[in-house]
């Protein structure tokens, strides 16, 4: 599925382009940053996160990514994480995100690499009550984005 599709099924009427051109890159680079932590919250990274967040980077910058890049941005975000640790990252990402409108995208993107997998572990799911409350989304309104997500993941 390209990037277009899932954003348009994660925020309604959302393409890449109009994420990109409301988001600073600062805030592009944060919402790919809250992805790679959800995806690190369990201490390992699959090959299918990996590439659920290619995917994504790759329709929030615009283009297709060249791995080299990707890997260079996942090792810094990677250092980063090892140096500062998972919450002061996630701090970090929401310190980073302003606007109401990315934080709810950068929200869903993340729990939506969680998802990826079929099933949320414990590790994960505290992770994305962890986001929630460091963007500031309270709970009916974190429910009701990963209700949203899971269900135009998963239909029904």
């Amino acid at each position: 599925m390209v990037l277009d599709a899932r954003l348009q099924k994660l925020a309604p009427g959302l393409t890449a382009a109009r994420a990109a051109a409301a988001a600073p890159e600062e805030e592009l680079d944060a919402m790919i940053e809250a992805m790679f932590l959800m995806a690190a919250v369990d201490d390992r990274v699959t090959g299918e996160e990996l590439r659920r967040l290619a995917d994504c980077v790759s329709g929030l910058v615009g283009a297709e990514v060249v791995e080299d890049e990707l890997q260079a941005k996942l090792a810094e975000m990677n250092e980063s994480l090892a140096r500062d640790g998972w919450t002061q990252r996630l701090r970090a990402v929401a310190g980073r995100l302003r606007a109401p409108e990315t934080r709810r995208i950068a929200f869903q993107l993340a729990a939506g690499v969680a998802f990826v997998d079929d099933r949320v572990e414990h590790s994960e799911a505290a992770a994305i009550e962890a986001l929630a409350g460091a963007l500031g989304l309270d709970h009916g309104e974190s429910q009701r984005l990963l209700d949203e997500t899971v269900r135009e993941l998963f239909g029904g």
